[in-house]
């Protein structure tokens, strides 16, 4: 499986004007340009008032180009108690710039895209250690090496598919990503078929996919206007000893105008359900968890009339801890541990 650089701890939830520019020229970022991401709420021109419910969907063309910057923040610090206390904290932001090219779209609205990150830019640290990766330019065959899984995702196209509603049908052709991972690790030729379809099936479902749903999330099947709200339920995964049932939910705050168009206004949030033992015996060690404490917040514009997603910002918190009890020749022995951890993601388009 793919070996990230700092594991925070693999735990996130995704809450689930682009227009004809084809006979526009393309415009170069600078670098500056690229990296400067924007977390504020979208400026908008007022409030549409015609008070008419409507359909949120994708509208997607054949030949548009779609470009968007993706930023991921996140944040962990851990507090071990033992019979001293240790505080240890790892951050990290990545930022990608991508581009979505329409090839297909079908009567039904379905569309298939083929979807490029061209720019990925990685700053990091770790108990007073940094780290800093820029895809492309760092060139170093040692830093190319330890960071092979976001050079790996550099200017190498994959394609998926996706209906007018937001749901990804299909992610595929993602064989160039996968093996040039393999290569820059150095197992290019000596990883077996099985394992190299693994890796790129982890690749796709562990990466891949989790980009491509801050770019098309899943939008309501009814019609909705100012105060609507909707739920998406989502497949439960699990969490230590916990099994976490959760759903997206979403309240149309405002519908607004931008260059006369409607934008629809989103909160988002998640509804947070755990099950399972909050006690593990393991040899002679005896865990006792506490439920977990999650938030999740987030706001979403929606271009209805050009049917495409323009910004969105989404937060999500949570706080593991659980205490441990174990009898030693020396006696019995209590610790605890915490962890608070933060994802941020910022979708805008360019």
């Amino acid at each position: 499986m793919l070996k990230y650089l700092i594991v925070l701890v693999t735990f996130s939830f995704i809450l689930i004007s682009c227009g004809d520019k084809n006979n526009e020229p393309e415009k170069t970022l600078t670098d500056k340009e690229k990296y400067s991401f924007d977390s504020t709420d979208l400026k908008t021109d007022g409030i549409d008032n015609s008070g008419k419910p409507f359909l949120m969907e994708y509208k997607f063309k054949k030949g548009e180009k779609i470009v968007y910057r993706l930023t991921t923040i996140s944040n962990n610090t851990q507090t071990i108690t033992m019979d001293t206390t240790i505080s240890t904290g790892v951050s990290q932001k990545i930022i990608y710039l991508i581009d979505l090219v329409v090839k297909e779209v079908d009567e039904d609205g379905s569309a298939e895209a083929e979807i490029k990150i061209n720019s990925i830019k990685l700053e990091a640290s770790a108990n007073g250690q940094t780290f800093n990766f820029e895809a492309g330019k760092d060139v170093d065959s040692a830093k190319t090496h330890q960071f092979a899984e976001y050079q790996s995702l550099y200017n190498n196209p994959f394609s998926a598919r996706f209906n007018k509603k937001g749901d990804v049908l299909e992610v595929f052709k993602a064989d160039k990503i996968s093996n040039k991972f393999l290569e820059l690790k150095g197992a290019a030729d000596t990883i077996s078929a099985n394992d190299r379809n693994s890796i790129r099936q982890d690749l796709i479902n562990g990466v891949l996919s989790p980009l491509l749903s801050q770019i098309v999330r899943k939008v309501s099947d009814k019609e909705v206007y100012k105060d609507s709200s909707w739920q998406i339920q989502q497949a439960p995964i699990p969490l230590m000893v916990y099994q976490i049932n959760y759903t997206n939910t979403y309240k149309l705050e405002s519908v607004e105008k931008l260059n006369d168009n409607r934008v629809a206004v989103i909160d988002a949030g998640i509804d947070f359900r755990y099950s399972g033992q909050s006690k593990v015996n393991q040899g002679n060690v005896i865990y006792t968890f506490q439920k977990p404490i999650s938030t999740a917040e987030g706001k979403i514009y929606f271009d209805v009339d050009k049917g495409v997603q323009i910004k969105s910002r989404t937060k999500t918190r949570l706080e593991i801890s659980y205490t441990m009890e174990a009898n030693t020749p020396q006696g019995k022995q209590k610790g605890a541990r915490r962890d608070v951890i933060t994802n941020t993601n910022i979708l805008e388009l360019l």
